[in-house]
């Protein structure tokens, strides 16, 4: 479950990165940039559901 949250993580970090440091993405435009770091935004929160609900099943039983 550990690994569900790290990789939950990571992907947060690198959405973040991409709204905030422009030079990262060198050849997207603007536009691109943030729809590409809404999507991976989009990802960590659905890997982080995914996380809560298997700790959430586990701590049940």
């Amino acid at each position: 479950m550990l690994w569900k949250a790290g990789a939950a993580l990571i992907f947060l970090c690198f959405s973040l990165a991409l709204f905030f440091v422009p030079s990262l993405t060198v050849g997207f435009t603007t536009n691109s940039r943030y729809a590409f770091g809404g999507l991976m935004l989009f990802y960590s929160l659905f890997r982080f559901y995914g996380f809560y609900s298997e700790y959430k099943q586990a701590n049940r039983e």
